[in-house]
């Protein structure tokens, strides 16, 4: 399966993960945040930078937690001159602030507030190199050091929240698998150095040519995969051929001889959609689809799309 990087620079042949830099503690200042203890975030930091921090189900919260049981604009956290505060809006199920269920109250250290069936968020005040060392650390465990996209543990997890989810809302839920054609042949010819550079650089385009809120990752060695949530089968269909067509036209560099060289990618589509609910009863039923149309591309002479 494939891994999904933004991308169309073509002379971007570093490594895409940077060092942190640097930080004196004593010039560290606090700042408020919500740290996720329970829930598909878990792990993750966010920090709480406007006076008005949204959280809900939609794209357009601050906080995004897709789950039935969130609203679509479910509380909010204000800051004000005497502190923070946890505002509920009105939300269907409830917003709970150390099990109990709240309107509008203050916020202190290590309150836990919960939405939705599964996820908790501490509140505390987060010091810049707590910060630092918690982004660096979900980053660790979510993304792939080498293309710096999601790796296949956190795709398979968000996967399956975003299928039940869409199942529930008879929604449409796209999958693509991508896979780089004769990627042995590459590492063999101009060695694994220019293979890195080649994944690096296919991750990098995928990502910069998906929508904002189109999940790229690496699902292993040489492939990719992206999820696209409200996205339809035709739809689908469309983007892979785009990104098969443009990353046809990129061309690399061997690092040991300096020739240049193209790659190829083939792309397998799937989508869950009220039509194919019956068929694709579970996440892996759909992600397998994808995999057999990828199959089915490179069977039929690679540099293709099938959906």
């Amino acid at each position: 399966m494939t891994e999904k990087n933004k991308g169309n620079d073509d002379s971007d042949d570093q490594t895409l993960i940077q060092p942190i830099e640097s930080i004196d503690p004593l010039e560290s200042k606090n700042s408020p945040a919500l740290l996720a203890i329970s829930g598909p975030h878990l792990g993750r930091s966010f920090y709480i930078d406007k006076d008005e921090f949204l959280v809900g189900r939609v794209d357009s919260c601050d906080l995004t937690v897709v789950d039935d049981l969130v609203s679509r604009h479910h509380c909010k956290i204000l800051l004000t001159p005497d502190g923070a505060q946890l505002v509920d809006l009105a939300s269907t199920n409830g917003t709970l602030l150390n099990g109990r269920r709240v309107d509008r109250v203050f916020l202190k250290e290590g309150d836990q507030v919960q939405v939705g069936s599964q996820s908790i968020f501490k509140y505390h005040m987060q010091e810049e190199v707590e910060k630092k060392f918690l982004g660096e650390l979900f980053q660790a465990a979510t993304k792939d050091f080498l293309t710096n996209v999601y790796n296949k543990k956190y795709f398979l997890d968000r996967l399956s929240n975003e299928f039940f989810y869409t199942q529930r809302h008879n929604g449409k839920l796209s999958v693509l698998v991508i896979d780089i054609d004769h990627f042995k042949k590459i590492n063999d010819t101009y060695g694994h150095l220019t293979g890195d550079i080649a994944l690096q650089k296919v991750a990098h385009h995928l990502t910069s040519h998906t929508r904002k809120d189109d999940m790229v990752a690496r699902f292993g060695g040489e492939e990719f995969v992206i999820l696209m949530r409200d996205c339809d089968l035709e739809q689908a269909r469309v983007l892979a051929e785009h990104l098969r067509d443009e990353i046809s036209k990129l061309s690399l560099q061997s690092q040991s001889n300096q020739k240049t060289f193209q790659l190829t990618v083939s792309i397998g589509v799937s989508c869950l959609s009220e039509a194919t609910q019956k068929e694709f009863v579970k996440f892996e039923s759909l992600l397998q689809h994808a995999d057999n149309q990828l199959y089915k591309a490179k069977s039929e002479g690679r540099n293709r799309v099938c959906a």
